[in-house]
């Protein structure tokens, strides 16, 4: 009863096998949550399972990239649309465990999530995550306010677009500070110390990080050694220390919620 008017996607580990369900509600409602999963199991946590692993660790492997999307119905649109090299989050941030499944196809990573300011944020920390993991990680920018699913229906096209000019999440963010602020050049500049800069802090390939900070450097019209000596200021909390400390709050939102386990 508890899936009850809800559309029912099985979970499959990376060997294919079907270790848990999530229903998607049918009828939107304010009061129950958009996905219910199964309860978590010794073979289903949601902090270790990307949906869709076991179709899409070939084509992660032929093209050396893998995509991110959250929940099953971003994900089966993706495939529909020829990108079967995504995988999707199930209601929860992305960890450590998701990147080393990740890491052992590919160590690239291109994120797609959902355009507002929620799927901004959980870009955000998504990029920090596997950037300290050492990879790769590329932004595809959507049109303001949507998600995959809804792209890819109304437009194939933007949404290979979207894949095939996805940038640098260092790009990505000078780009959309510059959009947000660029109109206060103090402001702007402040955002990019205290908002883009740190991410160069987590690039672990030296000729990468100073690549970046030559963009940064530019953007803020200073020399490369102002920001040197600011990247030694700067630093992010590790994600997964700060999601301990509010672990009750990880579905926030109403996004995605576990059916209770047998007491």
């Amino acid at each position: 009863d508890v899936f009850r008017s809800r559309v029912m996607f099985p979970i499959f580990d990376a060997s294919g096998r079907a270790v848990a369900f999530s229903g998607r509600i049918l009828v939107p409602d304010d009061n129950a949550p958009k996905y219910i999963n199964s309860p978590e199991t010794p073979l289903f946590k949601k902090s270790e399972t990307l949906y869709g692993l076991d179709r899409a660790k070939g084509s992660m492997r032929k093209y050396d990239f893998a995509v991110l999307v959250e929940g099953p119905i971003d994900l089966i649109m993706s495939h529909q649309a020829g990108f079967t090299n995504t995988v999707a989050v199930m209601g929860t941030a992305f960890t450590s465990h998701h990147v080393g499944k990740l890491m052992r196809f590919t160590n690239n990573l291109l994120v797609a999530l959902d355009a507002d300011e929620a799927g901004i944020a959980s870009m955000k920390k998504t990029a920090r995550m596997a950037l300290r993991a050492g990879m790769d990680v590329k932004i595809a920018e959507l049109p303001e306010g949507s998600d995959p699913a809804d792209t890819i229906t109304k437009d194939l096209d933007s949404w290979k677009k979207a894949i095939r000019e996805a940038t640098h999440v260092i790009d990505f963010l000078i780009a959309r500070e510059g959009k947000l602020h660029g109109n206060d050049d103090r402001k702007f500049k402040q955002r990019l110390r205290s908002e883009v800069l740190p991410y160069a802090s987590l690039i672990g390939n030296r000729i990468d990080q100073a690549h970046f900070i030559g963009k940064i450097a530019r953007a803020l019209s200073v020399d490369e050694s102002i920001v040197l000596e600011e990247l030694a200021k700067v630093a992010f909390e590790d994600d997964e220390t700060i999601q301990s400390r509010g672990n009750a709050s990880a579905d926030s939102g109403g996004v995605a919620s576990n059916i209770p386990g047998p007491t």
